[in-house]
């Protein structure tokens, strides 16, 4: 029995590890030692014949790194037939993994995706698979929205916060009202009589929305926030302006109010609204039908 024999018994019988992987490991150490050892007499020599210090550094440099070229390749070729089964073992693992974790990391990188992309921001109004709310906070793995209610409700927080995962991105569609400017169409429709004065009726729905306070800034803003925009959305109005629309239905003229307004502000608006074409309705300047 040689010494390496003997040494690769003894280590075996102490650690209880199999004599073949001892061997590896042996061999993977005198390697090493041998290109260590080969390296530094290398740079030895280059340090004592060699003056110039840029030409001293490059060749110590480049050495280093051939000898460490030099390692791997032994270390692949001595650990070849274990490394096999090792990839195959990884390989495995890997797989079950991915399954296992494949909504964390698709999660994972939707987050990549929405903080590069920033298809929302935080104060953002967005609807996802039909809940509407403003985004509070944005994190690696979900994005947390505080619900408002329909427009039925008002569009009010409802104190409800949801927690969506970032993956819902790319699911479905992701609906964001204030993305490219901060404010969005809303319409009230108000019915009169078929007989009735439509022409005046309209005259007073046209003052009450045009002197509404938030209303009647609003263009002025929209118009600055188009040019903005413009240069990465195709998007255009003919009209900013408030206008009303005729429409019929049965024995009734609908007049349908469109303006501009901001998401958070519209029961606001549509509260003042409605106060006032109540007001004109007492003081006989507007007919509502039954």
């Amino acid at each position: 029995m040689n010494l390496f024999d003997f040494i690769s018994k003894y280590i075996s019988n102490i650690t209880g590890v199999s004599t073949s992987y001892i061997d590896l490991f042996l061999y993977s150490f005198i390697s090493y030692i041998f290109i260590k050892i080969f390296v530094k007499l290398i740079c030895f020599f280059n340090t004592k014949f060699n003056s110039n210090e840029r030409t001293l550094y490059l060749i110590n440099k480049k050495v280093t790194t051939f000898g460490f070229v030099i390692n791997i390749i032994l270390l692949i070729l001595i650990w070849e037939s274990k490394i096999t089964k090792l990839i195959t073992l990884i390989s495995f693992i890997s797989a079950a993994l991915a399954f296992a974790l494949r909504d964390f990391v698709y999660n994972f990188f939707a987050g990549i995706y929405i903080n590069v992309k920033k298809p929302f921001k935080v104060e953002d109004r967005v609807e996802v698979d039909g809940i509407v709310g403003d985004v509070v906070n944005i994190g690696s793995l979900t994005f947390d929205i505080l619900e408002v209610g329909s427009k039925d409700n008002g569009e009010q927080s409802t104190g409800i916060l949801i927690h969506i995962p970032n993956s819902k991105v790319f699911n479905g569609g992701v609906k964001n009202f204030t993305e490219a400017f901060k404010y969005i169409w809303d319409e009230i429709s108000i019915r009169v009589p078929i007989d009735s004065d439509i022409d005046s009726a309209k005259s007073v729905l046209y003052e009450i929305v045009r002197n509404n306070e938030v209303v009647k800034r609003i263009p002025r803003k929209m118009k600055s926030e188009l040019n903005s925009a413009i240069g990465a959305y195709r998007i255009y109005y003919n009209k900013l302006e408030p206008i009303v629309y005729t429409s019929i239905d049965y024995d009734c003229v609908v007049l349908t109010i469109r303006y501009l307004a901001h998401p958070k502000k519209v029961r606001n608006i549509r509260s003042d609204i409605y106060n006032k074409v109540l007001d004109a309705y007492k003081n006989n300047e507007i007919i509502i039908c039954k």
